[in-house]
């Protein structure tokens, strides 16, 4: 007898399959695929939420207008700069107080848009503040009428230029 006809005979007593005939996988218990498609799902998951709530946002809202969280203030404000205006221009106030008005207006709005206490601060220290360039330009400019004894300012520049900042920042 040869060594391969013991081998033959050895593998058909075993019952061991030749080696180069395919073998089928072992199958896999239900709860090994009910965790795996979790685990995918969850994945998925994951990532929608890194990519929904983390991207960029633009600046245009889903009607198409310009989203601002301040419109509200800055219609408030521009009010009360028409108010303080139609005061002056009925006779009720004065240059000075006008000047005096725009500067608190100024200051409440800046309360708001910085979301600190401006109305002790003084000019200098506002311009130290990010973004306040143009607003302290501004205050700086209505010292002089609302302190000075005599001016030469003008009201319908000095509420223009008011305008202009609450619409601009």
């Amino acid at each position: 007898m040869f060594a391969t006809d013991a081998a033959a005979t050895a593998a058909a007593v075993i019952g061991a399959a030749p080696i180069n005939e395919p073998v089928d996988p072992a199958s896999f218990s239900m709860w090994v695929w009910i965790v795996g498609a979790a685990l995918l799902v969850l994945i998925a998951a994951w990532y929608w939420w890194v990519f929904y709530f983390t991207r960029e946002r633009s600046a245009k809202d889903a009607d198409g207008g310009r989203r601002d969280r301040y419109s509200g203030l800055r219609s408030q404000t521009l009010d009360e700069v028409d108010a303080a205006e139609a005061r002056y221009r009925e006779g009720e106030s004065d240059l000075r107080t006008l000047h005096l008005d725009l500067n608190h207006i100024l200051r409440e709005f800046a309360n708001g848009r910085l979301r600190m206490d401006t109305s002790s601060l003084t000019v200098g220290e506002i311009s130290t503040l990010e973004g306040t360039d143009r607003l302290s330009m501004l205050l700086e400019d209505y010292q002089e009428p609302a302190f000075a004894s005599d001016s030469d300012a003008e009201a319908l520049s000095a509420t223009e230029d008011a305008r202009g900042v609450i619409r601009e920042w």
